[in-house]
């Protein structure tokens, strides 16, 4: 076996840890709770084709392709693209949201069930770059739900990974949840071209855990050995060296 292969040829187990989530007894029974995200994947990524061979496509050139992500495989193959859609947690919205423009272009009606928890505020002033095509409103998701993590452990709160179909920008924060670990509001943007209702249970952001370290950056250019053997091995193979040979497999219960 060569040198670099029998590096990784039997990685350590992933080490089996828990976040603990909670809420107040009044909204047991009206939020619902965070779960994985691999729970919530979208339409338009589980419709998609495996592969995605076309007439315009020249099959003899994909073969010559020599195991270059040919394009005669679809998104659903790339396990990178997979792990970060699948990461961590989505806290998902506690009921549905009507939006309807109005004749003012900043300023959409909002509104909600009258007997649900309000899922959403404004704040009085906005404080942050606006993104393009959102109102500029810095609106805040009302978390009903903690989360803690174990020692040394932080969560990155972020939009739903990849999720750019949805119709809003959640922002991203990092929250030290071993030691502060309550609810809390999270910033968002609202997209202008959007009218119609976000239905309850949309997952609104993203929590990840990330363990804390301090990290130094270094450059080194003998790793270009081994960068350009995974190249070379990766041309015997029409698709799927990285799942075979490098992947570990992440598990969000």
């Amino acid at each position: 076996m060569d040198k670099f292969e029998e590096k990784y040829a039997n990685p350590a187990p992933l080490e089996d840890l828990t976040v603990q989530f909670y809420t107040s007894t009044a909204y047991i029974n009206t939020t619902p709770g965070p779960e994985p995200a691999i729970n919530n994947l979208p339409d338009w990524w589980k419709d998609r084709p495996i592969y995605q061979m076309n007439d315009q496509i020249d099959r003899l050139s994909i073969m010559n392709n020599r195991g270059a992500d040919s394009a005669s495989i679809s998104v659903k193959h790339c396990m990178p693209f997979f792990d970060a859609i699948t990461c961590g947690y989505h806290y998902l919205l506690p009921t549905d949201v009507h939006v309807a423009k109005t004749d003012d272009p900043d300023r959409p009606d909002i509104w909600w069930d009258e007997d649900a928890p309000r899922p959403i505020e404004m704040r009085g002033h906005l404080e942050l770059p606006v993104p393009s095509g959102c109102y500029p409103i810095h609106f805040v998701w009302d978390m009903r739900w903690g989360t803690k993590m174990p020692e040394g452990w932080s969560a990155m709160i972020t939009h739903p990974i990849d999720r750019y179909d949805l119709p809003f920008f959640t922002m991203t924060a990092i929250q030290d949840s071993d030691r502060w670990f309550t609810g809390n509001v999270v910033t968002f943007f609202l997209r202008k071209d959007f009218e119609g209702t976000i239905k309850k249970g949309t997952p609104i952001m993203s929590i990840i855990p990330i363990k804390r370290a301090n990290w130094t950056m270094e450059v080194d250019h003998k790793l270009q050995a081994e960068g350009l053997w995974d190249l070379e091995r990766k041309r015997n193979y029409i698709y799927g060296f990285y799942k075979k040979h490098r992947w570990i497999r992440k598990k969000y219960r």
